[in-house]
């Protein structure tokens, strides 16, 4: 048995027929089957489809599968990607997207909707008269042409799945410009991808999923906080090993943020392995990687959680899955991503040839490791490199260290333009200098009855914007009587120490990061609320696991302040040459046929070199 999710040759090579020039965006799916011509004086500004959404059979192979039922939302993704731009507002089905009704032209799409409400207006119109269309069916009165032709994408549905299909218009912006664009850059971040992805011995399929998460863009910021070019929460960024905080957030380094990505879908993999196992499936990565893919959008606990209930079967989770968070983006993740993989695999057919840029500063630059906390301004005047350089080459570096407000903290490693002979006297030159000492610019003021946030900074001489942005105060400002909160100063920013003052060390002033501790112990104390699988999963264990580690079964009960054996998560082993299953199991101190067993293989399997075990915890 092999676990072909982390064999990079098993690629998918899709072979779609090709279509001529006129026919390339118009085809047959089984939802849009004719032009709508719905009356202006119902909807005065959606255009309807003068060509249907095209069809576009994929032929995946054994790393990704494509679900039958899953073939009209990837052609819809397809067009998304190639076909509507962003300013182009598509109303569609939100459980059938290929089910198009229809788009509207205005600035950014389906965004700031509340601004004008135009697309709340047309979506309410279309909705009327979904629902008209259904009350004539019902009576059997004769149906306008375009309301037969409306009728025609319910083919064989009846006027209650009508009705429904009424309360589920959604409206989706086009892609096609930043997919265009998103193609320009790949090829520069392409080489650096592949590294990270062979590191952790996964699919090189997987490189495509920044077109889904940020179209290629280092600076991309989400509304919920996700960063970088992989779109990682600050959070994850911190558990994987990224530096998140004030003047540091290296989410934003494409190469630091491409090794993160590819160690969480090995852990990814890892964990979603050990749950399908658990669960009595056979592990393929055709059914694995939709899973595994899912996981980025939803959480690797999520996805285990999905596996626990429905097993490795993708069209039974987007049926039966139930769960609050498990909506329609989660459910639209896969089918984007081999939407994307499918027109970044065929960019010649849908974009013609596209010209990648050129950034050569990415392939050709010095690292140099700061020996104490220094200014942007004296590095950039010491070596004679412009500071829009080393912004440049620096991404992780956030706005304050380039606005001359906080020191490159030390023992950080700056990228400087590449240099034959290196910068070494420079630098010797630069530390020669008085140390510099970086002042907080902010003190702070506890909130009393009946102050604000503008009556107490115009009281201390500040910006009252500048005070709410300090605090995060939102946009009305609200503070709380007993609160602590900071008031700008105009003594902050970076000054050269004077003789016999000590330079004060970087310290992130980022607020709300957590020890992880807990994570580590052996045993753990109940709490209040917690159930044996919430407990399981927090430490990375199955259920059963933890119930069978502690003598438990499916009907025991836990009480708070019952003392719980608890573990780290099983390892794995990586297969080197002239290994066998039994030999690895000694290695460890497990039995053989119980490592056998936790990898769903028997005395006859075979293993290869390069395949991942694995290794259940020694009892």
């Amino acid at each position: 048995m092999r676990f072909m999710w982390m064999n990079s040759s098993h690629l998918l090579n899709a072979n779609v027929k090709s279509k001529s020039k006129a026919s390339r965006f118009i085809g047959v799916t089984m939802f849009c089957l004719a032009t709508l011509l719905i009356p202006s004086t119902v909807l005065a500004k959606t255009k309807f489809l003068g060509s249907p959404v095209a069809s576009y059979p994929l032929q995946c192979d054994e790393t990704f599968s494509c679900p039958a039922s899953l073939l009209p939302r990837v052609s819809f993704w397809v067009e998304v990607f190639s076909r509507w731009d962003t300013n182009t507002a598509v109303f569609h089905d939100k459980q059938n997207p290929g089910r198009v009704y229809g788009t509207l032209s205005r600035n950014e799409g389906c965004r700031n909707s509340r601004r004008d409400g135009v697309i709340d207006r047309e979506r309410k119109a279309l909705k009327k008269e979904l629902e008209s269309l259904a009350n004539n069916v019902d009576k059997g009165s004769p149906l306008s042409k375009p309301q037969a032709q409306l009728h025609s994408l319910f083919a064989g549905e009846s006027t209650t799945q009508i009705r429904a299909a009424a309360g589920r218009i959604r409206c989706q912006s086009g892609n096609k410009d930043r997919m265009r664009e998103a193609l320009t850059q790949y090829q520069i971040y392409l080489p650096t991808i592949l590294d990270a992805l062979e590191s952790q011995s996964l699919t090189s399929e997987l490189q495509y999923l920044p077109f889904v998460e940020s179209a290629f863009n280092p600076n991309a910021l989400s509304h919920v906080g996700a960063a970088g070019m992989w779109q990682i929460m600050p959070a994850t960024g911190r558990r994987l090993g990224l530096t998140v905080n004030d003047r540091i957030d290296q989410r934003y380094d494409p190469r630091d943020a491409t090794y993160a990505a590819a160690a969480y879908f090995r852990d990814s993999v890892d964990v979603l392995s050990a749950a399908a196992l658990n669960k009595g499936s056979l592990i393929k990565a055709k059914n694995l990687n939709p899973f595994v893919i899912t996981s980025y959008n939803y959480g690797v606990s999520g996805m285990e959680r999905a596996i626990e209930q429905v097993g490795l079967d993708y069209e039974k989770l987007l049926v039966e899955y139930k769960s609050p968070s498990f909506q329609t983006a989660v459910k639209n993740f896969y089918a984007s991503f081999l939407a994307a993989r499918h027109v970044a695999k065929n960019v010649e057919r849908f974009f013609g040839v596209v010209q990648p840029k050129k950034n050569d500063r990415i392939l050709s630059f010095n690292t140099l490791e700061m020996i104490r906390n220094t200014s942007a301004k004296r590095l950039s005047k010491s070596l004679g490199i412009k500071k829009e350089v080393l912004k440049e080459l620096n991404p992780a570096l956030r706005s304050v260290v380039w606005d001359h407000k906080a020191l490159i903290p030390k023992d950080y490693k700056v990228r400087v333009s590449y240099k034959e002979n290196g910068w070494q006297t420079a630098l010797n030159q630069m530390n020669k200098l008085p140390p510099e000492i970086e002042r907080s610019g902010y003190k702070w003021h506890r909130v009393k009855s009946g102050q604000t946030a503008c009556g107490i900074a115009e009281k201390n001489g500040a910006s009252c914007r500048a005070l709410i942005k300090l605090n995060k105060l939102g946009k009305k400002g609200t503070i709380y009587v007993g609160k602590r909160i900071k008031v700008p100063t105009k003594t902050g920013g970076i000054s050269v120490a004077k003789a016999g003052e000590p330079a004060n060390q970087v310290v992130s002033v980022y607020e709300g990061e957590t020890s992880s501790s807990d994570s580590l112990s052996s045993e753990y104390s109940v709490k209040r609320g917690d159930t044996a699988c919430s407990i399981a999963r927090k430490f990375k264990m199955s259920c059963n696991q933890l119930l069978a580690t502690n003598g438990l079964n499916r009907q025991s009960v836990i009480v708070t302040g019952h003392k719980l054996q608890v573990t780290a998560s099983d390892k794995w082993h990586k297969v080197s040459s002239g290994e066998g299953a039994c030999l690895i199991a000694q290695k460890y101190s497990v039995g053989c046929s119980t490592l056998l067993k936790a990898n769903g293989l028997s005395r006859g399997s075979v293993i290869k070199v390069g395949q991942r075990l694995r290794i259940p915890l020694a009892s």
